[in-house]
């Protein structure tokens, strides 16, 4: 799968962004720059997204600067801590970014959504990080951005957000969604339930009482049944 292709975005001549730049960038504590250089093979950015090269114009007001989004390909070592990268890889850049990595045969995209730092000039404040694998299941007109367009370049990422939000729904159901729905609240739930029933399944294994274990057993058992819902509810655009 050549995902960059796939996506249907203007691509530009590939640059190169060495790990030391990044590090010199971020200066993180030294858990995070461990992350950064035991999983990051190599880092490009393959595409900038501006008025010149995808006709959006841009947008800028007192908490919000959109004026170009850069994209980065982002050849993996390992895989396993994929959501932190891509926390610390979004609040590297001040501008709105796609991070597109790559593991073997696997490809994940990340998106964030940012507003201006109004105590740091030239930074951002990263409010939300979306992270999801592609699934093998997903279609050329699935994964492509010819669909996708806005007013201008906020409104555009605000749509990919969204876009990414289905993919994501896609890679946990099998199923894309078409109809509207607030599938970042939904994915939250998803992802909550899911934390907590590895909670009590830990509590379970750790049980040695007879009636605790009943009693965990039981809570199990509801958790499950809240996953079924939240699970048919994300499929409601079928």
């Amino acid at each position: 799968m050549d995902v960059l292709n796939k996506l249907n975005m203007p691509l530009c001549q590939p640059q190169r962004i060495p790990v030391k730049t990044l590090i010199e960038q971020l200066q993180p504590n030294s858990a995070d720059k461990k992350v950064i250089e035991s999983h990051i093979a190599s880092m490009k950015l393959v595409s900038i997204l501006n008025e010149q090269t995808i006709r959006i114009r841009s947008h800028k007001d007192d908490n919000y600067s959109y004026q170009s989004i850069y994209v980065f390909m982002i050849e993996l070592k390992k895989d396993d801590s994929i959501i932190s990268l891509s926390n610390l890889i979004h609040s590297a850049f001040p501008e709105p970014t796609i991070l597109v990595y790559k593991m073997k045969d696997n490809y994940f995209i990340s998106l964030a959504s940012k507003r201006i730092n109004k105590i740091e000039e030239g930074k951002t404040v990263v409010e939300d990080v979306i992270t999801t694998q592609i699934s093998e299941f997903v279609t050329e007109q699935q994964l492509s951005f010819q669909e996708i367009s806005g007013k201008n370049l906020m409104e555009f990422y605000s749509n990919i957000l969204q876009w990414l939000y289905r993919l994501k729904v896609l890679r946990i159901t099998k199923v894309y969604p078409t109809k509207d729905l607030d599938y970042k609240t939904v994915l939250k739930e998803y992802e909550q339930i899911n934390i907590d029933l590895n909670k009590l399944k830990e509590s379970y294994k750790r049980a040695t009482m007879k009636s605790e274990k009943m009693r965990i057993d039981d809570e199990i058992y509801d958790k499950e049944i809240e996953l079924k819902k939240v699970i048919k509810l994300m499929k409601v655009g079928v």
